[in-house]
């Protein structure tokens, strides 16, 4: 990188299809990621940059029995996030369902 600066990064368990940030988060840079695997049990991580800018810090991990399609933040409570993802039924008219978290 140019200038001396470096990059931070942030290890996930399975490869993330979907990142968000947390509009209600004022106080803080936070996102919410969700994981993308077929086979075994995915995860939502909900994620802050250090006050100091130079790590990012997990807030919360949440269990997803599904791979997570897309996912955003409730405008008004950083507390509550929502997912969309597919049960793996083949009805034509279901694209998708939903499912809405509350972190502590």
């Amino acid at each position: 990188m140019q200038g001396g600066s470096s990059g931070i990064g942030y290890g996930l368990k399975y490869q993330a299809r979907c990142i968000a940030d947390v509009k209600a988060d004022t106080d803080h840079t936070s996102f919410i990621t969700g994981t993308l695997s077929l086979k075994d049990e995915n995860e939502a991580h909900l994620i802050r940059l250090s006050s100091s800018g130079s790590e990012l810090i997990c807030e919360g991990l949440f269990s997803h029995p599904n791979e997570i399609w897309d996912l955003a933040s409730c405008p008004f409570d950083q507390r509550i996030f929502s997912t969309v993802f597919s049960t793996g039924e083949t009805s034509k008219q279901q694209y998708g369902k939903s499912r809405s978290y509350m972190a502590n």
